[in-house]
């Protein structure tokens, strides 16, 4: 009962406290005076002239702008240095083989023939991909394709789970080339 008693008085205290801090009263209100001074000479003072505008001159202005023909047409030196920054750009990509993307674990084992029969069944249902076998003693796991989209490997994990029920997708580092192959025969079947 003294907890009831002692809970409700909080209660009330806070609400007390909460509600006076909501009142609508400022500062300059409480103290009943305002605040008036006159700021006028001190403000910049402006004059505004309306601007003429002509009909003739603005009919001039119009003009066609001459594209200049190909005699006039001189390799700009800004060109140049553009196509070797291009040329830097793209001899820097063309170095970078592997990208950040999925692939397909679907076996996971200790038997190398089970594996083997895994590598042999992707490279008969499913010929644009490449299976990779590895073995870190004593676990044989093989894995298929090179995926740089999540979305892509989950197309073929449909299918394969078929045979397979325990394959999961698993990113991994893959070859940008093969990716932009499987990527290309995805978009031609979807057609």
């Amino acid at each position: 009962m003294i907890r009831i008693r002692l809970i409700a008085l909080l209660i009330l205290g806070v609400g007390v406290v909460g509600m006076s801090g909501c009142s609508r009263r400022g500062v300059a209100a409480a103290s009943g005076s305002t605040y008036k001074e006159d700021l006028s000479n001190v403000r910049p003072r402006y004059s505004y002239v309306e601007p003429a505008i002509e009909k003739e001159k603005a009919a001039e202005r119009k003009e066609p702008v001459r594209k200049p023909s190909a005699k006039d047409d001189k390799p700009l030196y800004i060109n140049k240095r553009l196509e070797a920054v291009l040329d830097t750009m793209y001899s820097q990509n063309k170095a970078i083989k592997y990208i950040n993307g999925y692939r397909i674990q679907l076996y996971v084992g200790n038997t190398r023939g089970e594996a083997e029969a895994a590598k042999a069944y992707i490279y008969q249902m499913f010929p644009d991909l490449i299976p990779y076998v590895s073995y870190s003693q004593p676990t044989y796991r093989v894995k298929a394709g090179d995926f740089m989209y999540r979305a892509d490997a989950e197309q073929y994990l449909d299918q394969i789970r078929q045979q397979y029920p325990s394959s999961v997708i698993l990113a991994d580092r893959v070859e940008i080339k093969k990716g932009l192959q499987i990527g290309a025969t995805a978009e031609a079947t979807k057609e």
